[in-house]
């Protein structure tokens, strides 16, 4: 018998850490505790460079001055009626903010006056043609079209509204109504929804704003789509399940009339439920209740990895709607913004680093012929990695060696 020595490839080497539940690679910068609970959170960056966070409250909206770690500032206060949801993104210096049953609108506050003055006009706004008094999540695109989800307007697909000719006052341009969609994100003409009752990741034509067209969809793996985020080349999507034990999901959609599964992730812990995922530089950033957010390299999509945790809710474990709700990890500076239920704003300092992999193909050398669900044993490391029917397999660890 033959042995083959599997080397792993190292894309970036690590210091020697354990892959444990504890905290690692993400480390605690501020922490702005609130008296009633969040929900989303966004950024914003002004015209000298100061960061700000744009987080969701029970009671309506505040805007805290992130820039000095050691003074977290609110800088406006915006009240609403109550509701455990509410949802923020940001576009040419103005905020916009859905909220779910709670009947205000759409919430839209000018950001512009920022540094210089904190009186910030703001103003409730709903629909005409699609009048709606509460949804669940808004998305903004390259463009300054706002794609409202679940809306209580008929189905509750994505109304879309340009934000361009006065972002006070948007102009409605269509809607996309075939079904109720939690949320999405898009770029281009192509909207990737998540339509969480019916488990579905949808593509959805919007080229034409008054006709958009479903044109593909798929079951993510726990079939409860909550949302979506896509990479920087448009050629992969990822998912999460809110769900008990629901996990994210990678999907090839370089060929969106064929998405494919390449890989599916769940943390150690049993029981988490993921919220929301987002892509940045080849890494995913998820809030997750009660185990905080994690960070996974997706350098190689096929191979997610994680290589960050802070725990924002240490009192929770398991099951349970409690913890993180939202990250923002977007901000110049490099901060990470975690809005978490019950302990309010962090302001955080992640490392990102990628790990080191193992991949390939085992097959018969005499016949060519791929080997069926093969074993791989990597006996230095106690590693067992199963293939898959083809012969196929990929495992990746945090450290070195």
């Amino acid at each position: 018998m033959k042995k083959l020595i599997l080397p792993f490839l190292c894309l970036i080497l690590m210091s020697a850490k354990a892959q444990t539940v504890d905290d690692f690679n993400i480390e605690l910068m501020a922490h702005k505790p609130f008296t009633e609970e969040l929900s989303d959170v966004w950024g914003y960056v002004d015209e000298d460079g100061n960061e700000y966070a744009i987080v969701g409250r029970n009671a309506g909206v505040s805007i805290i001055d992130v820039t000095d770690t050691s003074n977290l500032n609110s800088v406006g206060e915006f009240n609403g009626n109550w509701t455990i949801w509410r949802d923020i993104k940001v576009w040419n210096d103005h905020a916009y903010v859905v909220c779910d049953n709670c009947g205000n609108g759409l919430l839209i506050i000018d950001l512009s006056p920022l540094p210089q003055s904190t009186s910030l006009p703001y103003s409730y706004w709903v629909g005409d043609t699609f009048d709606f008094q509460s949804a669940h999540n808004i998305y903004i695109d390259e463009n300054g079209i706002a794609y409202i989800f679940g809306a209580n307007y008929s189905a509750g697909g994505a109304i879309f509204l340009d934000l361009n000719v006065d972002p006070m006052d948007p102009v409605e341009l269509g809607i996309y109504d075939e079904h109720y969609l939690h949320d999405g994100v898009v770029r281009g003409d192509t909207l990737w929804g998540g339509a969480i009752f019916i488990g579905d990741a949808q593509v959805i034509d919007v080229s034409d704003k008054e006709n958009p067209e479903l044109i593909s969809s798929w079951k993510t793996p726990s079939a409860f789509t909550h949302n979506l985020w896509f990479s920087d080349d448009n050629n992969y999507i990822f998912t999460t399940d809110e769900v008990t034990d629901g996990s994210i999901g990678a999907y090839d959609v370089s060929d969106v009339m064929n998405p494919t599964e390449i890989d599916v992730w769940e943390p150690l812990e049993e029981d988490v439920i993921p919220h929301n995922t987002h892509f940045m530089n080849d890494f995913l950033i998820t809030s997750h209740y009660t185990i905080g957010v994690s960070i996974l390299s997706v350098l190689r999509p096929n191979n997610m990895l994680e290589v960050g945790r802070y725990d924002t809710s240490p009192n929770y474990n398991g099951d349970g709607y409690n913890g993180a709700w939202g990250a923002y990890p977007w901000l110049p500076s490099g901060k990470l913004l975690i809005s978490d239920m019950e302990m309010g704003l962090y302001v955080l300092k992640p490392t990102y680093l990628h790990g080191c992999y193992l991949e390939g193909s085992v097959y018969d050398i005499h016949t060519g012929d791929e080997i069926f669900f093969p074993t791989i044993e990597v006996i230095e490391d106690t590693l067992i990695v199963d293939g898959d029917i083809i012969g196929n397999y990929a495992t990746s660890v945090i450290d070195s060696g």
